[in-house]
């Protein structure tokens, strides 16, 4: 597999926990309008719709443009931004894939404490603000064996894509196989996580990262 190699040729370069839509945010912008500027077409072409951006990408960030919109004279008018969100969605399972459903969650995130309960597949699923970098997932298991209360910290826009080994690392960790550094090194530990993951996937192994591997990691991880 050919290893990501950081795009672009914009003047913003990508740090970790950016994101398309929390560069826009912070420039005033929508993410499409970034997505869709020709000067961005060698990362678009690279990255997709950019919801995974490498740390080293360049992405060009234009400036606001004036827009006017004619009215009459005399009369008041209200004029209203589109809402700049972002949906964060989380599976919450055992160490056998079988789902947490309808247990109870808090998600707290840029200052904001988003409740709910998990849906039949384990899934949370809520909008929360572009620019938040870190976020504290706590889940009211209620089962037998396990910890009344599950907490977690849950890093927003740090994944990295498919084919980085940081990425792979990071999917491996976040599926329960792969506890040492991210360091973006395929070293033994890594490889080790991976050959078991694809042994449970019953699928084939190289002994190396190859795209079958990556494909797979995020068809269980689900991004």
């Amino acid at each position: 597999m050919e290893p990501a190699k950081p795009t672009g040729q914009g003047e913003h370069v990508v740090v970790a926990g950016d994101t398309l839509a929390s560069i826009a945010a912070k420039a005033g912008l929508l993410p499409d309008t970034i997505l869709n500027d020709p000067a961005n077409a060698d990362l678009k072409t690279a990255r997709g719709d950019c919801e995974l951006l490498l740390e080293g990408d360049r992405v060009t960030v234009m400036a606001m443009r004036e827009h006017v919109e004619p009215r009459a004279t005399g009369a008041r008018y209200v004029f209203k931004r589109a809402a700049a969100t972002c949906k964060v969605t989380i599976y919450v399972e055992d160490e056998e894939g079988a789902a947490f459903a309808g247990k109870t969650y808090e998600l707290r995130a840029d200052g904001v404490t988003h409740k709910g309960t998990t849906d039949d597949t384990g899934k949370i699923e809520v909008d929360i603000a572009p620019t938040a970098m870190r976020g504290m997932l706590t889940v009211w298991l209620d089962e037998p064996g396990l910890p009344a209360v599950w907490t977690r910290e849950i890093h927003l826009g740090a994944l990295q894509p498919k084919n980085d080994v940081t990425g792979v690392q990071q999917r491996l960790a976040n599926l329960g196989y792969y506890t040492g550094p991210l360091d973006g090194k395929l070293g033994p530990d890594t490889l080790a996580a991976l050959g078991k993951f694809l042994a449970e996937q019953q699928v084939e192994s190289t002994g190396d990262l190859d795209d079958t591997a990556a494909d797979k990691l995020v068809e269980v991880h689900r991004i």
